[in-house]
């Protein structure tokens, strides 16, 4: 029996897109860190994309997973190849697990309040309440996320 694809994950993905890089850095560390029974639906529709079970999407497998939820008549071509770009943060020509869920992630897990506090301890590295200059550029440009000086 294959599960359902929810259509909340469409359109989380689609949401994404206009996402800047500093939310989009935030949701990745979130979703690394994240517990497993809070993103069940996530991992099971990973696993529905994941169609070589590699714990990593390709291009032809985003592609084929939204058409065959019945919903990717929602992307264009183009949609689709600008999705694949914005969720591949670190760049490796695919779509890892934790980037996956960053990108598909439902607000009210992400917004819960220790996750968000979490995360403002990653950026802010000595402790001093504010997030300088020199902290983001840190973070956004560890091994983590491996996102350009830009």
């Amino acid at each position: 029996m294959q599960a359902s694809l929810s259509i909340d994950v469409i359109n989380n993905m689609q949401n994404y897109l206009t996402h800047v890089n500093l939310k989009k850095t935030t949701l990745t560390f979130i979703a690394s860190r994240i517990p497993e029974d809070q993103i069940t639906n996530l991992r099971q529709a990973f696993a529905k994309f994941d169609k070589n079970g590699d714990g990593k999407l390709s291009h032809q497998e985003i592609r084929d997973g939204l058409k065959t939820s019945g919903i990717g008549e929602n992307f264009s071509d183009e949609e689709t190849d600008k999705l694949i770009k914005v969720m591949d943060t670190n760049m490796n020509g695919f779509v890892d697990y934790t980037e996956f869920i960053a990108a598909c992630m439902q607000s009210y897990t992400y917004l819960n309040e220790s996750h968000l506090k979490n995360a403002f301890s990653y950026f802010d590295k000595d402790g001093s309440g504010t997030i300088s200059k020199e902290e983001l550029a840190n973070a956004m440009g560890s091994e983590d996320f491996t996102l350009s000086e830009d």
